[in-house]
């Protein structure tokens, strides 16, 4: 009889710990999936240089880390360009921190998704 309570014993506790560890992942996904909405998409116009990439809007101005997404970004607005310093309006979700860098520009941008170029204002620019 002892051993039979035994076995039920650690059966119960085998499928608690199954349950809490479910618990748990289902909790980290949810938070990932917070974390990602909360990632706030900026409005502005962006430069893609050799050393550096700038998003400037109306009231600031961020780094743009370096990485495949800016690179692609930038390849991107290649075709919208006229010169090799025209800053083309885009529209993207990043997440924003402080600059590592000693510079001028205090915060940086880690690009997370690209929303849209705004060729639109590009456009209208042009034929006026």
């Amino acid at each position: 009889m002892k051993k039979v309570l035994f076995i039920f014993l650690v059966l119960f506790t085998i499928a608690s710990c199954n349950d809490t560890a479910k618990a748990v992942q289902e909790n980290n996904t949810a938070e990932e999936e917070t974390e990602q909405d909360t990632v706030p998409t900026v409005s502005g116009k962006f430069i893609f240089t050799e050393k550096d990439a700038i998003l400037r809007g109306d009231d600031f101005i961020y780094n743009v880390e370096i990485d495949s997404l800016s690179r692609n970004l930038g390849k991107q607005v290649e075709a919208y360009k006229t010169d090799d310093f025209e800053m083309v309006p885009v529209k993207v979700k990043g997440k924003i921190k402080q600059s590592p860098r000693q510079t001028g520009i205090k915060k940086n941008i880690e690009l997370r998704e690209i929303v849209a170029i705004l060729t639109d204002s590009i456009r209208n620019k042009r034929q006026e």
